[in-house]
């Protein structure tokens, strides 16, 4: 009964759909290693995708590795109702002798898999010391002798082969600098010493403030990683596994932190110690480090038409490599004769994803020429220092003459016609001016009443009227003003809003500052400070306190900030004397925020004093 067609044919569509998945698959092989010593093992991954039947063939490992043992799982998976499954052999191989062994191309099916070659040395004196350890930190500078207020990269690296857990990673500290987290982590896969790591990295921008040694003292790394010095527990399916012929629970997955021991790790990299250079004597009054300066002329309308009486836009585009937007300054434009310029507020903002920091900064200006003829924009010129060539360089924007059109011409007084006859218009008497006697002597006419024929008439008591209602007017628009200018401070005194009245703010931000301090709360003081530099600076108020530490044109700023920080990110239970940063900070908002006031009167200090 059981051998009739059909079900031969169900056994035969059902073979051939099992050959049709084993060649379908897709078999991978992996090592964790590529060099070991000759007394150490290496693992050796299997990976195939798609439903596979079988086992691969593992014969030819026989030549050069004894085969320790062995192990598989599957994982299935449905994602948007598709069902995908992976099949995973773990080998543990030992080398029968040292030289550089292959692990020649293995077979499942149809498939095959790529060899693999593994260096066996004899003696642990050839394998660096991080090729034991399970996680370990390396960091990385783009530049080892900067200038002052050059931006430069400084990357940390965390290298592990499992991955850790609860893992956290502190920031690199500097004096005398400003770091900056920039972007987002990367992860990808290195041989380290032949040794597979995973590895996480994660990038700063950091500035210096002055000339002189720079250390930048690494980051901490806590993780709790897996104990391999300990016992571990014994898997308690074991016993069952054997005893139902360890195919059972075989691939059962594991519980994190059931049957094995972990320990808790610290780990640091290595300190970096920078000699920052001081600005060169040949540098000039702008100083301006970076490896790439352009400075890009646009107008709207392009090509522009210049005429009397219209405007015409023009955007100078200052693109800085190696710089960040703090550092960027403005651009002498010149003085035009024969035009009027109306300026915007410049805009500038650091670009993301740049491999080197790249800072943008943008100049609008309308111009209106008020005569016709030629109108000369005068050059351009920004001196600024080639990190690359150690040179001094300097970016121009030609001079340029446009001709200027005439506007369009007035239009002609009419003729004054008499009215026709029977229009209620009432024709003022014109008469030929006599021509001048050289002994006359000119004698005013006398006055006309108001109502003489000959007179004005009712126009100048209109013009009076006109005239009295334009001053009620602007009467009452000054009144107004000066209502709604009251009203807005006093809901300035009320609000912890920070736009608007800058004096009003900036004393309500400093109380909160000092009041932060006395309390000992380092989150509240630079939530207040942030607050303060808004009023400062409105717009383009920094954004942290790093950003913060560069608006001071003192070096005890930043060591005042940078401790601030420090206590937001301090370990639980640390102290924070609140009360002595006040004494040093109140002191350094007064004085900035005299600067300010004195800048309101005249030209902005430089943002960053000479080193």
């Amino acid at each position: 009964m059981l051998n009739t067609p059909l079900l031969r044919a169900a056994l035969g569509v059902l073979l051939l759909s099992i050959g049709l998945a084993v060649q379908a698959a897709d078999l991978t092989a992996r090592v964790d290693r590529t060099r070991i010593n000759a007394n150490e093992t290496v693992s050796l991954q299997l990976v195939a995708e798609g439903d596979t039947q079988g086992e691969p063939d593992l014969s030819p490992l026989s030549r050069d590795f004894d085969i320790l043992s062995r192990g598989q799982s599957k994982t299935t998976s449905i994602v948007n109702g598709r069902m995908s499954s992976t099949r995973e052999w773990t080998i543990e191989l030992a080398p029968k002798h040292p030289g550089v062994l292959r692990i020649p191309s293995l077979t499942l099916g149809q498939s095959q898999s790529q060899p693999v070659t593994v260096e066996v040395v004899t003696g642990s004196a050839n394998i660096a010391s991080t090729g034991n350890k399970p996680l370990f930190l390396k960091e990385e500078v783009s530049e080892h002798t900067p200038y002052v207020q050059q931006a430069f990269d400084y990357r940390i690296k965390v290298y592990f082969r499992q991955p850790p857990q609860r893992a956290a990673l502190s920031d690199p500290v500097a004096e005398n600098a400003t770091i900056q987290q920039v972007g987002d982590d990367r992860s990808y896969d290195e041989y380290v010493d032949g040794v597979l790591y995973r590895v996480i990295e994660r990038r700063y921008r950091v500035t210096p403030l002055q000339s002189g040694p720079l250390t930048i003292a690494s980051p901490r790394l806590e993780a709790m990683v897996l104990d391999t010095s300990r016992r571990a527990r014994r898997d308690p399916f074991a016993d069952l596994d054997e005893a139902f012929g360890g195919s059972m629970f075989q691939g059962f997955p594991n519980i994190a932190g059931f049957g094995q021991s972990t320990r808790r790790i610290i780990e640091r990299a290595d300190d970096v110690t920078l000699e920052v250079r001081p600005q060169p004597a040949e540098s000039g009054s702008i100083w301006l480090p970076a490896t790439s300066v352009q400075i890009a002329d646009e107008w709207t309308p392009n090509p522009p038409v210049f005429k009397v009486g219209e405007p015409v836009t023009r955007t100078l585009t200052l693109t800085v490599e190696g710089a960040t937007s703090a550092q960027l300054p403005n651009l002498d434009t010149g003085t035009l004769e024969g035009a009027q310029v109306y300026p915007d507020q410049p805009k500038s903002e650091d670009l993301a994803g740049t491999a080197a920091p790249t800072a943008v900064k943008t100049f609008k200006t309308a111009i209106v020429p008020t005569r016709a003829g030629r109108l000369t924009l005068p050059e351009i010129r920004l001196p600024w220092w080639d990190t690359k060539a150690d040179l001094p360089r300097v970016a121009v924007v030609p001079a340029r003459t446009v001709e200027v059109a005439g506007g369009p011409a007035p239009s002609p007084a009419p003729d004054v016609q008499p009215p026709p006859v029977g229009s209620s218009q009432t024709a003022e008497p014109t008469t030929a001016a006599p021509e001048p006697k050289s002994p006359a002597v000119m004698v005013p006419a006398p006055a006309q009443s108001p109502g003489s024929g000959t007179g004005s008439g009712i126009w100048p008591w209109l013009a009076g009227g006109f005239g009295f209602a334009w001053l009620a007017t602007l009467v009452w628009w000054l009144r107004e003003r000066r209502v709604r200018r009251d009203s807005a401070r006093d809901s300035a005194k009320l609000s912890p809003s920070i736009g608007g009245l800058r004096g009003l703010d900036r004393s309500a931000a400093r109380r909160r500052i000092e009041k932060a301090c006395l309390d000992n709360d380092p989150r509240a003081a630079r939530q207040a400070l942030i607050l303060w530099g808004q009023a400062m600076w409105g717009e383009a108020s920094p954004n942290g306190l790093n950003a913060l530490a560069l608006r001071f044109d003192d070096a005890d700023a930043l060591e005042v900030l940078t401790e601030i920080d420090r206590a937001i990110y301090a370990p639980p239970g640390s102290s924070w004397d609140g009360s002595a940063v006040w004494s040093r900070l109140g002191p350094l908002l007064d004085r900035a925020g005299a600067l300010m006031d004195e800048g309101d009167e005249g030209p902005l200090p430089e943002l960053y004093p000479r080193a």
